[in-house]
């Protein structure tokens, strides 16, 4: 992303800075859903990890 802060009027930094919120917005969305993706992922990995290495204990 690119900044152009600074080389605009008054109206071109509120559009700027919009922008900007709207990104920042949208990859906090991305994050959010990836890290329940991986949260998900993860759990279920050290259960199963967990049963591999007691079904080999036993």
């Amino acid at each position: 992303m690119e900044n152009h802060f600074g080389q605009t009027d008054i109206e071109g930094q509120i559009s700027q800075i919009e922008i900007t919120q709207s990104f920042l917005e949208k990859q906090i969305k991305l994050a959010e859903q990836e890290k329940n993706k991986n949260e998900k992922l993860y759990k279920t990995l050290g259960t199963t990890c967990g049963l591999a290495i007691v079904i080999l204990l036993i």
